[in-house]
């Protein structure tokens, strides 16, 4: 897996975090399972707004995914970096998420 984005960027009414990343070690045949399994993951609360989008590239032979979050910024005499902190923890969470599936669908550990 190789991570070619992370980011966090603060709009005027809220935070987006996105995360790129793609796998080379995934099949095309298991792109699909992947993806029923880490549905599981946007249907949770609605705050923050989440989603993935996870496609195969049969040209480079690896899975592409983007993981979007959105949470409303807060209140001024809120902590914004507690907002950080969730995003980013929900960006990671997908990892986390990610890497169980993975396991559970080749039986091995990365």
């Amino acid at each position: 897996m190789i991570i070619e984005k992370l980011e966090i960027k603060k709009y005027q009414s809220s935070l987006n975090g996105e995360l790129k990343f793609m796998d080379a070690e995934i099949s095309q045949e298991d792109c699909e399972k992947m993806i029923n399994r880490l549905v599981s993951w946007k249907l949770g609360p609605l705050t923050p707004t989440r989603h993935f989008e996870m496609v195969y590239n049969t040209e480079k032979k690896e899975a592409e995914l983007d993981v979007y979050v959105s949470v409303p910024f807060p209140k001024s005499s809120e902590n914004p970096i507690h907002t950080v902190k969730h995003v980013s923890n929900k960006l990671t969470g997908f990892l986390d998420l990610y890497e169980k599936c993975f396991e559970d669908i080749y039986g091995i550990k990365r």
